[in-house]
């Protein structure tokens, strides 16, 4: 518990990430009265949260390079799956999730288990100081819904990612432990929690979801896409039905995130920009990365342009051989990746495979935004659900205005598919429904985003890097869909400081 003692201080609008108890009033810093005595102070405390989703260095011990926030977690989530290829070691900042070396790093405050359950406990902790506070500010009560709404996705958000890491997906564990449940702020002398069923965590999950979409509809609009609005919190929910199997309600939610005013899909050049800019149409949330505010090569860039140099440039990112051969050969997305090459540099992107999707607008700084959520996953989300509700023509029309445009020879291909002419499209198995085809668009879209290895887990698949041919330099197999490998276990920090829990009982296994 002692990891959840942070008093939600601000410093200059940013969330104080300190590794200890904080002082309630340090001379730089202003109190939690003098925070909440304004809604625009309540304003700065939000922001302090989504800075500090980007800050390098706050959330481990000296391993800031591969600790930076949300892009650090989506990072490590694609190197756990089988679509991401990291061809060698380099300096070895994400090898080890890439070979499933850091699950049972308990003791470790640099590692996994630690320094994800620290992120978003403190995340946890400061929005529920803010939902303390925020009825009691002085300000324009739409402004303050607006707070408070974004406060309660925020939550959400957080709990979302430590139940899917910290315990096997909802179907099939709806009793078994998930996390500890928070909605006061902690301190030092809180007495803690046990592990609430993961029952338990997603109906907290979807109640603070539907308490934002409720203030939302009654706030002002987004201020910016770094922050969460109503269409953001619509998607969010969608996801977390997914994952839940509510059909209905993950379309229902899909097709909400879709209304916001003026939202689209990529245009061609969009596609091949580079995708670190939040201007984009398609981005519904993200993070603003200005040059005064890059962490440098603590960053998801630095780990990902090889062109930049920095670590990408001795641990190419690459697109798994198996994947790039579906996609189209009129299909833009296969520019996001070199083909095979003959001839290949020993440092650098001139590799076979190497993924050119994500590119940094400044390179040396590596000052490029940060991707969240964009309207294609919605798409997708929609196309899935109504698949499964049955609504086959309603999924095949979504997913051909997905990708008609991006691809010309796509309807050839769909019609191809539902017809069950495509056949040993899998790396183990056929691709010859619908169903199998939008999962496959959603590897190749979603490619580097941070959705591979939850989706193995939520749709119970396993994977396999061992197909012929294959590009991996480590080709693990876990086609064992209830493993507990890319399940973290507890840290042991949390043991020490939260009487509630005992390593012997509430421990998640170590095999």
């Amino acid at each position: 518990m002692n990891k959840l003692n942070i008093l939600l201080i601000i410093v200059i609008g940013i969330v104080s990430c300190s590794k200890e108890a904080l002082d309630t009033n340090p001379t730089d810093q202003t109190t939690k009265e003098e925070v909440f005595s304004t809604v625009e102070g309540a304003f700065s405390a939000i922001n302090g949260i989504y800075r500090a989703l980007y800050m390098a260095d706050d959330w481990s011990t000296n391993y800031g390079a591969e600790n930076f926030g949300q892009a650090s977690v989506n990072l490590a989530s694609e190197s756990m799956g089988d679509d991401f290829v990291l061809r060698e070691p380099g300096s070895a900042w994400f090898w080890y999730d890439y070979r499933y070396w850091v699950r049972t790093e308990i003791n470790s405050t640099s590692d996994r288990p630690f320094v994800w359950w620290n992120m978003y406990y403190k995340v946890i902790n400061n929005t529920n100081n803010i939902l303390k506070y925020i009825d009691a500010v002085t300000g324009d009560t739409t402004d303050r819904n607006n707070v408070k709404a974004q406060a309660y996705a925020m939550r959400a958000y957080a709990y979302f990612y430590l139940i899917q890491f910290y315990q096997k997906t909802y179907i099939g564990h709806e009793n078994a432990k998930g996390v500890p449940i928070y909605t006061e702020p902690t301190t030092k002398n809180s007495k803690g929690k046990g592990r609430g069923t993961v029952t338990e965590v997603y109906t907290q999950i979807n109640s603070d979801l539907d308490n934002a979409i409720r203030l939302f509809e009654r706030s002002t609009s987004q201020r910016h896409k770094s922050h969460i609005d109503l269409y953001v919190a619509y998607g969010i929910k969608s996801r977390v039905a997914m994952v839940q199997n509510k059909w209905s309600e993950a379309s229902f939610c899909a097709t909400e995130a879709l209304k916001k005013t003026g939202l689209g899909l990529m245009s061609a050049s969009d596609i091949t920009g580079g995708f670190s800019s939040i201007n984009s149409n398609e981005w519904m949330w993200g993070a603003e990365i200005n040059e005064d505010q890059a962490t440098g090569w603590y960053s998801f860039f630095n780990h990902m342009d090889a062109s930049a140099g920095g670590h990408a440039e001795d641990c190419r990112k690459c697109i798994s051989k198996w994947l790039y051969q579906q996609i189209g050969a009129n299909d833009v997305r296969i520019k996001w990746f070199n083909p095979q090459l003959a001839d290949e540099a020993s440092l650098g992107p001139n590799v076979s495979y190497n993924q050119l999707k994500f590119r940094v607008k400044s390179a040396g700084s590596w000052a490029s935004d940060y991707i969240y959520m964009r309207a294609a996953e919605m798409y997708l989300n929609k196309a899935e659900a109504e698949c499964r509700l049955g609504n086959y023509q309603v999924a095949r029309d979504l997913l051909t205005t997905l990708i008609i445009y991006k691809d010309p020879d796509y309807s050839t291909r769909l019609n191809a598919i539902i017809n069950g002419n495509i056949l040993n499209l899998k790396s183990t198995g056929s691709i010859v429904n619908l169903l199998d085809e939008i999962i496959l668009q959603r590897r190749i879209e979603l490619w580097g985003e941070g959705f591979r290895i939850l989706d193995i887990m939520r749709l119970k698949t396993g994977f396999s890097r061992n197909y012929t041919g294959s590009n991996h330099p480590v080709k693990l197999e876990i086609t064992n869909p209830e493993a507990w490998d890319w399940i973290m276990m507890l840290p042991q920090k949390e043991f020490d400081g939260n009487p509630q829990l005992n390593p012997l009982t509430d421990q998640n296994p170590d095999e």
